[in-house]
């Protein structure tokens, strides 16, 4: 194998395929990146028996060939190097880097002991919308927790319609809600459902919020998911589980509702929230809200206490109530909207965090107190 490529589209491209390697597995081989040469095309793959990333660059090749390097040397070396252009040539196991007046040895493994790296060759494949598909990942990722034993909760279900057109991303951990809902026209959707790693989802945000390309292939059939843009290929394996019926958990009315600017909601969330944070509290603030405004309120014993008032338009009941304020917070840094709206029914019922968009839904359990 013998190559020579730009120094900084190899760095950006290695740093993404060796995100899916696992640095402290007892495999060697799967702490490295897989290097495939052919003709001008260099692919570079991790994976970890969970998630691969593959990324294609351009090079001037003059001998094919594969075999696995340790990334993350590589990727320190490289990233001190200041000329434009790297030179690579293989010999037996020993990978030999030369940039400007600068030599490197790498001790490699050989290409056969490399896992065979999984394409997800589902007939459930369709496109959609880069701006889209950024949108419905990060409005709902940060509800899921994948650390919780039940399984469900560490990804995001993504639900196809056929006869609606509807893309459907829902999160949950047992606290909250996220649901984000996209109508997709001009193609055939496929009717699936599946449940999409959250760190799966992670990386895809990576690839997608740097790429040019306007859309993302996506591929489904029953075990994996694959997403591939701009030369990047991630496949992933789903979780495979029941997910609950989340449609039981969203209110069917309210009983008071208010409409406040998110900006100034925000900053007076984060304020109570500094006062809310020992053990004790558990991030936990309480809201009250009259005809004039919401207010939020936290004390910690032997600290102090916060009040941060906000105005407000409101309609119905007022309304007492306690949520965890990092999670109000997450839902407000997700949407860009001037203004938010919170609805209600009583201190024990579940809150409806939206916007005027009726496409995304928030919901969050209140807290006893």
């Amino acid at each position: 194998m013998k190559f020579s490529c730009s120094r900084e589209i190899l760095l950006k491209n290695l740093h993404l395929a060796q995100r899916a390697t696992d640095a402290k597995n007892r495999t060697p081989v799967l702490r490295n990146v897989l290097f495939e040469l052919n003709g001008n095309c260099l692919s570079m793959i991790g994976y970890d028996h969970r998630i691969g990333i593959k990324a294609d660059i351009e090079c001037v090749g003059e001998q094919d060939g594969k075999i696995t390097a340790p990334s993350a040397m590589i990727i320190e070396v490289l990233g001190v190097m200041i000329e434009k252009t790297v030179y690579f040539s293989l010999e037996d196991t020993v990978m030999h880097m030369e940039c400007g007046r600068s030599r490197y040895n790498f001790n490699c493994i050989p290409a056969e002991d490399f896992p065979p790296f999984p394409k997800s060759d589902g007939k459930e494949v369709f496109e959609m919308d880069k701006k889209m598909l950024d949108q419905g990942i990060r409005q709902t990722v940060f509800a899921t927790n994948p650390d919780d034993a039940r399984v469900f909760m560490g990804g995001v279900l993504m639900k196809t319609e056929k006869d609606s057109k509807i893309v459907r991303f829902v999160a949950t951990d047992g606290h909250r809600l996220a649901m984000r809902i996209f109508v997709v026209e001009g193609q055939q959707l496929p009717e699936s459902q599946v449940i999409v790693p959250t760190r799966t989802l992670a990386e895809l945000l990576r690839v997608i919020q740097d790429s040019d390309q306007k859309t993302v292939k996506i591929s489904v059939d029953s075990k994996s998911v694959s997403f591939s843009a701009d030369g990047i290929y991630i496949v992933s394996r789903l979780i495979e589980t029941e997910y609950p019926k989340y449609e039981r958990v969203i209110p069917d009315h309210s009983e008071g509702s208010c409409r406040v600017n998110r900006l100034r909601l925000l900053s007076a969330a984060r304020g109570a929230s500094i006062m809310a944070c020992s053990k004790e509290n558990r991030d936990i603030i309480e809201i009250n809200i009259t005809d004039e405004s919401i207010r939020f309120s936290s004390t910690t014993k032997d600290v102090g206490s916060a009040n941060e008032e906000v105005e407000i338009t409101k309609k119905g009941k007022d309304v007492r109530i306690a949520f965890n304020s990092k999670y109000i917070i997450d839902f407000l840094n997700s949407v860009d909207d001037d203004e938010i709206v919170i609805d209600y029914k009583d201190e024990l019922d579940p809150g409806h965090f939206h916007t005027d968009m009726p496409d995304y839904t928030y919901i969050l359990m209140p807290v006893k107190v």
